[in-house]
């Protein structure tokens, strides 16, 4: 399983985002406006995700909820979750669709944060910044 495969570890010092979606042009748009603060690694497919998450520590995850693959962005989100060397990474999940329900899917699976397509991407860099302040300032010195 991708668990136990060595990390590489990067030479760049900005914090590692991962984005998960399968539509080229959605991993277009967040590389775009991420770049400009975080190293973005972009996934579309079940294959390579578990390939990056084994290899380079990500600090944050975007994951869409609809995958045209063998798994869903929602059962991704459960496994990280319920693996003690993944649970930690904040997990944004990503959707067009916006019910309560889809919101508390998402939320039950371990996700940090529901957001709804479209994205505004000033509002995602913000979002990711929060996450990360409090996540650093919550580590014991």
């Amino acid at each position: 399983m991708f668990f136990n495969q060595k990390k590489i570890q990067s030479m760049e010092s900005r914090p590692k985002v991962l984005v998960v979606d399968d539509e080229e042009l959605s991993q277009d748009f967040l590389r775009f406006f991420l770049s400009k603060k975080f190293e973005v690694y972009t996934s579309g497919s079940v294959d390579s995700f578990y390939s990056l998450i084994a290899n380079i520590d990500f600090d944050v995850v975007l994951m869409d909820v609809f995958l045209r693959d063998s798994k869903d962005g929602l059962q991704l989100t459960r496994e990280l979750k319920k693996n003690e060397k993944y649970k930690d990474i904040p997990i944004f999940v990503m959707t067009a669709h916006n019910t309560t329900r889809d919101k508390n899917e998402a939320l039950n699976a371990g996700a940090h944060l529901f957001l709804t397509k479209p994205l505004d991407g000033k509002y995602i860099l913000n979002l990711i910044d929060e996450v990360l302040k409090k996540k650093t300032s919550s580590i014991p010195s």
